[in-house]
C-alpha cells in the first residue's frame, strides 16, 4: 500500500490508474540502514515512493547536517532534485530496512510531457510539500529569532539578578548586625537579658520556621496571643502574628519571661519583633531573587540559542524548565507527579524545537485539568528508545473526537481559547523532524500523550 492514513492532507491515496502506472514503471530495490538513497550533489537520482522503512532527509548547512525531516510508508522523496535542474539538493538516508519503488528522472520527465496520471499527480504532491517546506523555514525562522532575543534579553537581566542577590544577602547581615549593636546600647537591659535574647533570636534563625497548615496556625497565633495579653503586651495581636511567622511558640516566649520582668519584657519583645521582621523581609528579597535568576535560567534552557543545530540535549533539563514556564498556572491547583528515568542518557535532537512538543502538550494538559488536578511527566527507556508520557486527570478526549485532534485547525476548546495547531506541530516535530512517534490514550480521568523517540538515531555524516 503506498499511502499513509496519518497524512491525508498532504499524501492523498493514490488513484488507481497511479498506482498501475507506478508498479509498471517502477523499480523494486530495497536498502539497509544507514545506506543513502540518493546524496546531496548527484545527478538525476530519480524519485523513491516508500513501500516500507523509514527515510531520513538532511542537507548540509553551514558545515553541518541538518535534518529536514523523516518519511515512511506512502511518501516519495527526491522529486526536488526535478525542480533543482536534476541535481539532488540534500541527502536521502535508510533509518531501517527499506524498500521503495524507484523511478528514473528519464522517465519521470516523459511523463509530465505526456501528461500521465503518475506525472500529475507527483507534481501535484511536489507542491504541496514546497508549501509545507516553506512553512516550516519560516517556523524555523520564528524559533531562532526567539532563542536570540531570549538569549539576550537573560544575558541582560543575569547581571542585575546577580547583584540584587548578593544586596539581599548582605542587607540581611546588616540588619542583623545593626540590630544586635541596638540591643547592646540599650541602658534598659542587663548584660544578661540582652545574652538571653540573643541566644532566643540565633535559635530562630538557624532553625527555619515549621510550616503550619490554617487550624495549626491559628492555634498558635491564638496561644501567643494569650500569653501576651496575659504579661501585659502592647499590640498584641499583630505582635503574635509576626512572632509566629519566625516560628516562636510559647516555651520561647516562656524562656524569656523568666529572665525579663516588667519594662524590660516590653522592651525585648519589641526588639525580637523588630528584628525578626526585618529578617523576615530580607529573606523575600533572598527567595525573589533566587526565583528570578532560576527563571532566567529556565528560559535559557527553554529556548535554546542555537534552534537549527542538532545537539546533546538532556531530556529531563528540557521538561523542567518547561514546566517553570507554567509555574504561574500551577501554584496552588496541580499536582506535578514526576516519575524519571535518570539513567537515560542525553538524546541528538533539536533543543528549541522539543521544548516545544513540550509545552503544547503540558499546556493542553492543563487546560484540560482547568489549572487544578495532577500533571504526571515520565520518562523511561524502551529498547533503543526513550518514551516521555505526559498526562493529566481532567476529563479526557471523547472517543470519536480521538482521531481528528492531529487534524491542523481542529480544537476541542472554546472559540477563541485555541487555534488547533498545537498538537500538529507536535507530531511534526516529533515524526518528521526527530524520527519519533507520537500516541494518545484517553479515558476520564487519565488522559496520556506517549512520545516515542529514538535514543541512538542514524546521525547524518
Amino acid at each position: 500500500m503506498l499511502h499513509d492514513a496519518i497524512d491525508t492532507s498532504l499524501f492523498p491515496a493514490f488513484p488507481p490508474q497511479v498506482l498501475e502506472e507506478l508498479k509498471r514503471e517502477g523499480q523494486l530495490r530495497t536498502f539497509q540502514p544507514g545506506e543513502d538513497l540518493f546524496m546531496e550533489g548527484q545527478e538525476d537520482p530519480g524519485i523513491f515512493f516508500i513501500l516500507s522503512g523509514e527515510v531520513r532527509i538532511t542537507r548540509r548547512q553551514g558545515g553541518e547536517e541538518q535534518v529536514l525531516a523523516v518519511h515512511r510508508l506512502g511518501a516519495f522523496v527526491g522529486e526536488l532534485a526535478m525542480l533543482a535542474g536534476g541535481t539532488a539538493t540534500c541527502t536521502g538516508r535508510a533509518l531501517r530496512p527499506t524498500r521503495v519503488l524507484q523511478l528514473s528522472a528519464d522517465r519521470f520527465r516523459r511523463g509530465v510531457s505526456e501528461g500521465t496520471p503518475l506525472a500529475r499527480f507527483a507534481l501535484q504532491s511536489v507542491v504541496a510539500r514546497h508549501q509545507e517546506v516553506e512553512a516550516q523555514v519560516r517556523e524555523q525562522e520564528k524559533l531562532a529569532a526567539l532563542g536570540r532575543m531570549a538569549a539576550s534579553l537573560t544575558h541582560e537581566l543575569n547581571n542585575p539578578a546577580a547583584a540584587a542577590r548578593r544586596a539581599a544577602d548582605q542587607l540581611r547581615e546588616e540588619c542583623l548586625t545593626s540590630q544586635q549593636r541596638s540591643l547592646a546600647q540599650d541602658r534598659r537591659l542587663t548584660e544578661a537579658q540582652c545574652k538571653a535574647l540573643s541566644e532566643v533570636l540565633q535559635a530562630l534563625l538557624v532553625s527555619k520556621p515549621q510550616v503550619l497548615d490554617a487550624l495549626a496556625r491559628s492555634a498558635l497565633e491564638d496561644a501567643l496571643l494569650e500569653w501576651l495579653s496575659d504579661h501585659g503586651m502592647r499590640q498584641s495581636f499583630s505582635r503574635a502574628s509576626t512572632l509566629a511567622n519566625a516560628g516562636v511558640d510559647v516555651p520561647h516566649l516562656e524562656e524569656l519571661g523568666a529572665v525579663l520582668e516588667g519594662q524590660a519584657l516590653q522592651v525585648g519583645l519589641a526588639w525580637l519583633e523588630a528584628t525578626l521582621s526585618l529578617a523576615e523581609l530580607a529573606e523575600v528579597l533572598v527567595s525573589s531573587t533566587e526565583r528570578l535568576t532560576s527563571l532566567i535560567a529556565a528560559v535559557k534552557q527553554y529556548t535554546y540559542k542555537d534552534q537549527d543545530t542538532l545537539q546533546e540535549v538532556d531530556l529531563h533539563s528540557g521538561l523542567e524548565a518547561t514546566l517553570a514556564m507554567f509555574a504561574h498556572r500551577m501554584r496552588g491547583g496541580v499536582t506535578v507527579t514526576r516519575d524519571y528515568d535518570t539513567s537515560l542518557p542525553k538524546l541528538w535532537a533539536h533543543g528549541g524545537e522539543l521544548n516545544q512538543v513540550w509545552t503544547n502538550l503540558i499546556e493542553n494538559a492543563l487546560d484540560a485539568m482547568k489549572d487544578r488536578g495532577t500533571l504526571l511527566v515520565s520518562t523511561s527507556r524502551h529498547g533503543d528508545e526513550v518514551h516521555v508520557e505526559i498526562g493529566d486527570d481532567g476529563p479526557g478526549i471523547p472517543e470519536e473526537l480521538q482521531s481528528r485532534i492531529w487534524e491542523p485547525f481542529f480544537t476541542t476548546k472554546l472559540l477563541g481559547q485555541g487555534t488547533g495547531l498545537g498538537l500538529d506541530i507536535a507530531r511534526r516535530i516529533v515524526e518528521r523532524r526527530l524520527g519519533g512517534r507520537i500516541h494518545l490514550q484517553s479515558k476520564p480521568g487519565d488522559t496520556r500523550f506517549r512520545v516515542e523517540l529514538p535514543l541512538k538515531p542514524e546521525l547524518p555524516h
